[in-house]
């Protein structure tokens, strides 16, 4: 439920907090007592992120959304824009490169927040409310499509939702109430 303490999580696991007690490590690099500057360097490594809204810059085209952060990670411009195309194709969005974020529905600007995310392969995808902006259909399909496509690169998904209708799609599923695991179901 709301303030279960869902997005702390997940801003702890995506190297955005600290924990207040205990430690946290991310594939063997430990997150509690870094300094901040530090943190960003895991952040690029390691993670993509998915927001509830799609975050896109909208002065960027799909293509340039996906890029920036490429090179942020140290892809070259070029090396940076290839990858963008694959994945925005891997996603469906092969004639919508040079598309700008207002130029695009709902769907396909979570798509492209998805391609942005999985991008550059980092081993953990972290989904904050990925179908909170989106209808029935279109949240189905941009969580399946997740899922598909991580499972075919090896990316780890920690999708956090109030959206009953998706948890099908989820190998393990941990509900949190006030800050405390309340119930673990694993797929079988």
């Amino acid at each position: 439920p709301s303030g279960s303490g869902k997005t702390t999580l997940l801003s702890i696991l995506g190297c955005v907090l600290q924990p207040t007690e205990g430690t946290a490590f991310l594939f063997g690099d430990a997150i509690h007592g870094r300094k901040e500057s530090e943190l960003p360097r895991l952040r690029l490594e390691y993670i993509g992120f998915i927001f509830q809204g799609h975050n896109l810059m909208n002065a960027l085209t799909a293509e340039e959304n996906i890029a920036v952060p490429l090179e942020l990670r140290g892809y070259s411009h070029r090396a940076a824009l290839v990858e963008a195309r694959e994945t925005l194709t891997a996603v469906g969005l092969k004639d919508k490169f040079k598309k700008r974020p207002e130029e695009l529905s709902g769907g396909q600007r979570q798509r492209v927040a998805v391609a942005r995310a999985v991008a550059g392969k980092p081993p953990l995808i972290l989904a904050d409310e990925p179908t909170a902006s989106l209808d029935a259909e279109s949240g189905m399909q941009v969580t399946q499509l997740l899922k598909n496509l991580c499972s075919e690169r090896g990316h780890t998904v920690v999708c956090v939702t109030h959206d009953n209708r998706i948890y099908h799609l989820a190998d393990r599923k941990t509900f949190i109430e006030d800050g405390l695991i309340v119930r673990e179901d694993q797929a079988h």
